[in-house]
C-alpha cells in the first residue's frame, strides 16, 4: 500500500488539487497518515485539512456513487407471535430457514423453551433477502411438527401443519451464523479486501438462562496485532450473571499481555465504558489461531492465515479455531428476543500509539466501548468492516477488492452483474444478494 502525508497550509488549494489530480492518474491508493492528530480529537486546520481526507477518501474508494444513506445492513431481526395450540407436550420452539421433514436444508434462525402457556412471543434474525421461514414444535422424541408463515406475517399457528411428528435427519438442522469481515488500515482507506480478520458466530440456546455464542476465527489477514471483543448492545453489564467457556478453552491460553495491552484485563466478561455487557474473545489473533506452539518465547509469528491458496514466507493456512462463550443472564424472560442482532463484534486496532475499535455492525461505527478514540468527520464512505448474515461467506483472498465499481466497470470478488456488491453499495435496495456470487479465483 502506498501513503502520503499531506500538510495543509492556508495558500495551498491550488496545490491540494494538483497533488490529488496526480494521485488519482497513478492510480495510486491514497491514505493519510493523521497520527496522534486523530486520536487527540485534533481539529486545527493549520495541520490537518478534513475536507481533503475526506476527497482523498472518495478517490480510493473502489465504488462510485455510494449511497449517502446506505446502513450496510444485509439481515433484520423479526417480532412475531405463536399460537403452540394443542401440543402440550412440546419441548421447545425453532424457527427455521427450510422444512427439514421434506429433506431440505434448515438452519435454526431461533431456538426456545417453551413456557407452557400456549403462547409465545419471540423474534429472530435472518438475511433480508430470505421470506419464507418455517416454525417447528420439537418434542422429547426430537419429532417435528412443522407451519410455513412468511415475513409479512406477525403471528403463526399450529392449526394447519404441513408436517406433524416427522422424523429429521439432525443432519439437515444447522446454526446460522454470521460472518463478520474487518479491515484494518481504519482511519485510513483500506485495500477492501476485508479479511485482516474474519470472524464467524453463531448462537445457541443452551439452558433457560443462557445463550451460548460459537465464536470463530477463520482468518487472520493482518501482519500486526489486533484484538476482538462482543458487545451485548441491549444489556448491561450488571444484567450479566457469568461468561465461562465450554471446557474452559479460551483463545488467550498462555498469552503474556504486552506493555501496550489491547484489552485491560483477562476476565471473559468486560464492563464498557458506558456500563454495557463485553466479552473479552482476544487480545492477539495472530496468538488465538493456535498455531505457535513452535515460536520462541516471547515471539508470535505474524503469518497471514486463510487469506491465500498457497503457502509462502507470509502466507500460512490453518483450521479455524472455535470458542464457544456461554453468556448466563439474571433475567431470563429476555433471551427470546435475543438475536445475532443483539451483538455487536468489533476489532481492537493499533494506530500511531493509541487504540481504536472497528465495529462490523455500521450503526455502532462510532461508538468507544473499551478505549476512548475519535475518527475524522469525514470517515471512510466505505465501512471499514462487513456483517455478512452467512456463516459461509467466502470472504475475499489478500489484496482482492471485494468489489470494484467505477465508470460502469465491475470487477473484483464480487463482480456479478445484477448481483455485484458494487451495485449494492451504490444503492442498498439493489443485488441485496451479493455475498452468495463469488468470483471463485478471488476467494477464500
Amino acid at each position: 500500500m502506498a501513503f502520503f502525508l499531506y500538510f495543509w497550509s492556508p495558500n495551498s488549494d491550488n496545490n491540494k488539487k494538483d497533488k490529488m489530480k496526480r494521485l488519482v492518474n497513478r492510480y495510486i491508493p491514497c491514505t493519510l497518515l493523521l497520527g496522534a492528530l486523530v486520536l487527540a480529537s485534533c481539529r486545527s486546520k493549520d495541520v490537518f485539512d478534513e475536507e481533503f481526507y475526506k476527497q482523498a477518501v472518495e478517490i480510493a474508494q473502489p465504488v462510485q456513487g455510494i449511497d449517502n444513506s446506505h446502513t450496510w445492513e444485509l439481515s433484520s431481526t423479526h417480532y412475531i407471535t405463536v399460537e403452540t395450540g394443542g401440543f402440550s407436550d412440546m419441548q421447545r420452539l425453532q424457527i427455521l430457514s427450510g422444512n427439514p421433514a421434506a429433506k431440505e436444508g434448515a438452519l435454526i434462525l431461533g431456538d426456545y423453551p417453551l413456557s407452557g402457556e400456549g403462547r409465545e412471543y419471540v423474534a429472530f434474525a435472518c438475511p433480508s433477502v430470505l421470506r419464507k421461514y418455517y416454525a417447528a414444535l420439537v418434542d422429547d422424541k426430537g419429532t417435528y411438527t412443522l407451519t410455513a408463515f412468511t415475513s409479512d406475517d406477525r403471528s403463526i399457528d399450529f392449526s394447519s401443519p404441513v408436517a406433524t411428528r416427522a422424523t429429521v435427519d439432525e443432519r439437515l438442522v444447522g446454526l446460522q451464523a454470521y460472518t463478520y469481515c474487518y479491515e484494518g488500515e481504519m482511519p485510513e482507506p483500506g485495500d477492501y479486501d476485508y479479511n485482516e480478520v474474519v470472524l464467524r458466530v453463531s448462537q445457541e440456546r443452551t439452558a433457560n438462562d443462557q445463550i451460548t455464542l460459537n465464536v470463530t476465527l477463520a482468518a487472520v489477514g493482518a501482519q500486526s496485532q489486533i484484538a476482538a471483543a462482543i458487545r451485548l448492545s441491549d444489556f448491561k453489564y450488571s444484567d450479566i450473571v457469568s461468561v465461562t467457556t465450554v471446557d474452559n478453552e479460551s483463545f488467550d491460553t498462555g498469552y503474556k499481555k504486552s506493555a501496550l495491552p489491547f484489552i485491560d484485563g483477562n476476565d471473559l466478561l468486560l464492563e464498557g465504558l458506558d456500563g454495557s455487557a463485553v466479552i473479552n474473545v482476544f487480545e492477539d489473533a495472530h496468538w488465538a489461531t493456535d498455531q505457535i506452539g513452535y515460536a520462541s518465547e516471547g515471539y508470535i509469528p505474524r503469518y497471514m492465515y486463510n487469506v491465500s491458496k498457497f503457502t509462502s514466507e507470509e502466507f500460512e493456512m490453518m483450521p479455524p479455531r472455535t470458542v464457544s462463550f456461554v453468556i448466563t443472564f439474571k433475567n431470563p424472560l429476555v433471551l427470546n428476543y435475543f438475536t445475532l442482532e443483539s451483538i455487536d463484534p468489533f476489532a481492537i486496532i493499533e494506530y500511531n500509539g493509541g487504540l481504536m475499535e472497528n465495529h462490523a455492525v455500521y450503526k455502532y461505527k462510532t461508538l468507544s466501548v473499551l478505549h476512548e478514540y475519535s475518527q475524522p468527520e469525514g470517515a471512510s464512505i466505505l465501512p471499514w468492516a462487513l456483517t455478512v448474515p452467512l456463516g459461509t461467506f467466502r470472504y475475499p483472498l489478500s489484496g482482492e477488492h471485494i468489489g470494484y465499481a467505477k465508470d460502469g466497470a465491475l470487477f473484483g470478488a464480487y463482480m456479478t452483474s445484477g448481483h455485484a456488491f458494487g451495485q449494492w453499495a451504490a444503492s442498498k435496495d439493489a443485488a441485496t444478494d451479493w455475498y452468495n456470487y463469488p468470483t471463485n479465483n478471488m476467494v477464500y
